[in-house]
């Protein structure tokens, strides 16, 4: 492959996780019954060349890693640019620690929950989205075809009432509805942005509540049951924590960093969480940790913790989605019926109009 080619292929696997996820679980299985991982590796890309999928960035993948664990590399070392990066933290965690099928299989489940959590934010913002697309059409609708229609008919100061506020609305929509449809895609612009970037400061209070609560309990919990698998793995909690810090977005970074900091002070994880102020990643799951940080079996107590987070934050994030699915209805509902008894008055006007001018 070239170079070109090559970058493309591996943006093309780092984006298909479906596939990425059956690898992890096909080698995890092949593994565990005792095949070596250069083996494994050889034998999955034997058969997808057989099968006619030698072009597939899979393929490609399989006989890059192959060629880089012949040179000597570990898979973790191989599979570096090909996969995001806390897939290849949690297998380098499990090569260290001698349970590589594990650490295969807790990548696959991280990125089923990771799946499960962006699928709920992803299918409770299509909705309201829809329901803005929806009210901006029918406001254009309104003030480019149906209202100058009247106009053109009665003068604009024979109108009164709801009427002549239907008419105000159409002028100011031709004469400004772009600027603030720009407007509209700048904020949210804005907002995206400022959800990896802004850390500090007001931030910290607007973590509290819908949307920024979303993404601290997306960032949360997927930080969560990544750092479970890497104590789970062996590695030291500490450790753990600044290898989940290294290349995270600032929002991240100061806060694993506050909690770091507050460990070497000698305070438990939990306490650290719990002293940094910043509510990461959760009130309920800060007195948790600061509960089994201090007993035996931490490294279990964490993977339960983060798994029925999971679960919790996807039903959270679902019922505040429904909310706000339930709020745009109910917005552009009430927006188009007013548009509606708006015409419904013009109409009306319009007739008593025409009467009175033609008697």
């Amino acid at each position: 492959m070239s170079d070109l080619e090559k970058k493309i292929n591996k943006l093309l696997f780092r984006i298909d996780a479906k596939s990425r996820k059956r690898l992890w679980n096909k080698l995890s299985k092949l593994i565990n019954n005792g095949v070596p991982i250069l083996d494994a590796i050889s034998t999955i890309h034997s058969r997808r060349v057989e099968s006619g999928n030698s072009k597939h960035p899979m393929t490609l993948a399989l006989a890059d890693w192959k060629e880089k664990i012949k040179n000597g590399l570990r898979i973790s070392q191989a599979i570096d640019g090909w996969v995001d990066r806390d897939e290849q933290m949690l297998i380098a965690a499990g090569e260290q620690s001698g349970k590589l099928d594990e650490a295969l299989s807790t990548t696959a489940e991280i990125m089923e929950a990771k799946k499960k959590i962006r699928g709920a934010v992803i299918g409770g913002m299509i909705y309201p989205v829809a329901m803005l697309i929806i009210a901006i059409g029918v406001l254009i609708m309104f003030s480019y075809k149906i209202i100058p229609s009247f106009t053109k008919i009665v003068a604009d100061e024979k109108w009164h009432g709801i009427a002549r506020f239907m008419i105000d609305i159409s002028n100011f929509s031709r004469s400004w509805i772009w600027l603030v449809v720009l407007i509209i895609i700048a904020v949210i612009t804005m907002f995206f942005i400022s959800l990896p970037r802004w850390s500090r400061g007001f931030r910290i209070q607007l973590d509290k509540y819908p949307p920024y609560n979303i993404y601290r309990m997306l960032q949360g919990s997927t930080w969560m049951i990544s750092f479970a698998a890497l104590v789970s793995s062996g590695v030291r909690v500490e450790n753990a924590l600044i290898q989940l810090s290294e290349g995270a977005q600032p929002w991240l970074y100061d806060r694993v960093q506050s909690c770091l900091k507050g460990m070497r002070s000698g305070l438990s994880t939990g306490d650290a969480l719990a002293k940094s102020g910043y509510g990461f990643p959760d009130l309920e799951i800060i007195d948790d940790l600061g509960v089994y940080s201090k007993l035996s079996g931490f490294d279990q107590a964490l993977s339960i913790i983060g798994k029925e987070w999971i679960t919790e934050s996807v039903d959270s994030i679902q019922v505040m989605m429904n909310l706000v699915f339930g709020l745009s209805l109910l917005f552009v509902g009430g927006f188009v019926a007013f548009m509606v008894a708006g015409l419904i008055g013009m109409e009306l006007q319009m007739a008593e109009i025409l009467q009175t001018t033609y008697r």
